[in-house]
């Protein structure tokens, strides 16, 4: 044991950095919507085998906006129920698979034949790098969807190299999961499969038996991916569909003089080739991997990109010297950088998503360790004094600046608000509280922990109110004190509403932002 330590140090080093950057005050940001309905839908099933809707062990979600893939919700019950509904439990099931996905990441890397240095580097960057610590640390899929593609890759070689029919099953189980996580895995797990059959050379049939495998496992979602309500999500997602793009069509149509020329230049076809070249290369920007990353304030800092800017020189020199080196095992690593914005490039926005965007970080990083391996030692000692310089930077911005600046993105209040209702619910008849900022439902049901066989066939469209008592609704521009009843307690949202304290109501409790800004005010009449 000793001696497997110490061989390993710098990979159990590397590991440890990595979860002590993803765990520590786990709770420091506020769960926003999606996290929100993920840990209670987690709840519903864990408690009752239902989603909140009252679907028995559903393979697609039905939550109250939206209908979601059910993976991370399901991977999530083990941890609700070892830490609670709260942000541990939500978010412990990210931090967990961003530590798995590291760790097949470097697996991966070990079974193509990549040096054990590069190897190293490469997982240290890792474990260092925004992109990735940002979407370990929130209830975001993509850390189960990576762990899930990359072991599918690691046993998909090790088919191969040991020559095991089992790897190649549990390789084809793994790749079809993928498509019960997030949408993107149904266009990266195709070309993933591709791409690593392609590389490792694997015969017909062990293809058509790891294709076969694959379809199988993915059968309980194909429908609802197909025609059901994953394709109808895509389709609101998606460059071809976009109304804007049938908006731009008619406009240039309607002002060319040359009816054929104007078909002929555009269409649908050109206008959304366009558009999906233009999302796929800007994937690539220095603006989005260096600059300010997504323009989602959740999904990235601004103040830091999605990785160090150091990194941008190490890139250039790895892709150089790959160029001229022409390592056999570069190439899946290129071919995997290449289609991995893919998927995102399909979409309306998919030119800085870095959501959809994620798997991007992982050939990135290689290169870069592989750029740091070829430099010179005098570089080296520079480039690492840098690296610490913008970690430390980007370390302070987090802990000091982050969440006061994006406390809108992560939809601050509510939690203080839910406890303060609940802490209070007895001493009123009813309880009224306002949709105006986001839905409230589903944090009263998340923070309350409420029973969630009481709200299976819940209609949540409009006013409505649950057992009579707790009551939702819309106040519109302005709180109306005419309305108010007694022995009632009120919740108003301040946010986006832009009126001052309610008139009406004897003022409680008030939550402020961390401006010391009004998000909700409480009272009764």
């Amino acid at each position: 044991m000793v001696k497997i330590l110490a061989r390993n140090w710098v990979l159990i080093f590397t590991l440890l950095l990595a979860f002590l950057l993803r765990v520590y005050r786990l709770d420091y940001l506020e769960l926003f919507g999606d996290e929100v309905d993920a840990g209670y839908q987690s709840y519903s099933l864990l408690t009752t085998g239902r989603d909140y809707k009252g679907n028995l062990l559903p393979t697609y979600i039905h939550s109250f906006s939206e209908w979601r893939a059910p993976g991370l919700i399901y991977a999530m019950i083990p941890f609700i129920k070892l830490f609670g509904l709260n942000e541990w439990g939500v978010r412990m099931t990210s931090v967990f698979f961003g530590m798995t996905s590291i760790l097949f990441f470097y697996l991966v890397l070990g079974l193509i034949g990549v040096d054990k240095k590069v190897k190293l580097i490469s997982i240290f960057l890792l474990a260092i790098t925004p992109w990735h610590i940002q979407y370990s640390r929130s209830g975001f899929e993509l850390t189960l969807l990576m762990t899930v593609l990359f072991a599918g890759i690691h046993y998909l070689i090790m088919s191969k190299v040991t020559n095991n029919t089992r790897c190649l099953i549990l390789a084809g189980i793994l790749f079809g999961l993928s498509f019960y996580v997030y949408s993107i895995a149904n266009v990266l797990s195709p070309l993933i499969i591709l791409l690593t059959v392609g590389f490792i050379r694997i015969n017909r049939s062990k293809t058509a038996l790891l294709l076969l495998v694959v379809v199988l496992t993915s059968l309980p979602i194909a429908y609802h991916i197909i025609q059901g309500h994953g394709a109808d999500r895509f389709k609101t997602m998606s460059v071809i569909s976009n109304k804007e793009i049938v908006a731009e069509v008619e406009k240039y149509r309607n002002a060319t003089e040359n009816k054929l020329l104007g078909k002929i230049f555009y269409n649908k076809f050109t206008l959304s080739t366009k558009k999906i070249l233009f999302n796929y290369t800007n994937a690539f920007s220095s603006a989005f991997l260096f600059g300010q990353g997504d323009i989602t304030f959740r999904h990235s800092l601004h103040q830091v990109g999605n990785m160090f800017w150091i990194t941008l020189p190490l890139l250039v020199y790895g892709v150089a010297y790959l160029i001229r080196a022409r390592e056999s095992w570069a190439r899946w690593l290129i071919g995997l950088l290449l289609i991995s914005p893919v998927a995102s490039a399909l979409t309306i926005d998919g030119y800085n998503h870095a959501s959809r965007l994620f798997l991007m970080v992982f050939p990135l990083v290689w290169l870069t360790g592989y750029g740091f391996v070829k430099i010179n030692k005098i570089a080296k000692i520079f480039v690492v004094l840098l690296l610490f310089t913008e970690l430390i930077n980007y370390q302070f911005y987090y802990w000091n600046h982050y969440r006061n600046e994006s406390w809108r993105w992560w939809h601050s209040g509510y939690k203080e608000a839910m406890s303060y209702v609940l802490l209070n619910k007895d001493k009123y008849r009813k309880i009224i509280m306002d949709n105006t900022y986001e839905p409230t439902l589903v944090r009263f049901l998340f923070w309350n922990k409420y029973d969630p066989r009481l709200v299976f066939g819940i209609d949540d469209q409009g006013d409505f109110c649950l057992e009579k008592r707790y009551c939702f609704v819309n106040f519109g521009d302005r709180f109306n004190p005419n309305l108010a009843e007694s022995n009632t307690l009120y919740l108003v949202a301040y946010e986006r509403n832009g009126y001052d304290q309610p008139e009406g109501i004897k003022i409680e409790k008030v939550i402020l932002n961390t401006y010391a800004n009004p998000i909700f005010y409480l009272g009764h009449k």
